[in-house]
């Protein structure tokens, strides 16, 4: 099935997007995260505003991890968690592995505080691992922290 309005490759994969992740299609690559107009990134990541500063997640991600399979990450939105405004999502997601989304977790109120301590697995090799949080008012807010993995990877 093919939409009408569809002109281009590019318009193509932002409609194959789903839930903030990139289908890989044969042959057309992966959309990198950075491109979609769905998100919200920081213009300035040395001078954030109020609002990027309340919404960007803060990754802590080793630059080195040694063991691909036991990646520890910390990810936390400074963000209000009220019943008319809150962190509805955080997801984990790394292009260059074969499993690309790492998790999702919900939030609502009652959480407190959107935060997230947990392992992951990554690929051997240099990655950016992305991280969106998603605002009930504000939408989806991206960023990415970089990390090698010293030996093999998962």
């Amino acid at each position: 099935m093919v939409c009408k309005h569809v002109n281009s490759r590019r318009q193509f994969l932002r409609y194959v997007m789903i839930g903030g992740v990139a289908v890989p299609i044969t042959g057309l690559g992966v959309l990198n995260l950075a491109h979609a107009k769905a998100f919200n990134f920081a213009a300035d990541p040395d001078n954030l505003t109020d609002m990027e500063r309340m919404h960007l997640p803060q990754i802590t991600l080793p630059p080195v991890v040694e063991d691909g399979s036991q990646a520890p990450i910390q990810l936390t939105v400074d963000h209000p968690m009220e019943e008319d405004h809150y962190i509805k999502s955080i997801q984990i997601i790394n292009f260059t592995d074969p499993v690309q989304t790492k998790g999702k977790f919900y939030f609502t109120p009652a959480n407190g505080e959107p935060f997230i301590g947990t392992q992951i697995r990554l690929n051997g090799g240099e990655s950016s691992v992305w991280v969106v949080a998603e605002c009930n008012q504000h939408g989806k807010w991206a960023t990415s922290s970089n990390t090698k993995v010293a030996a093999g990877g998962c």
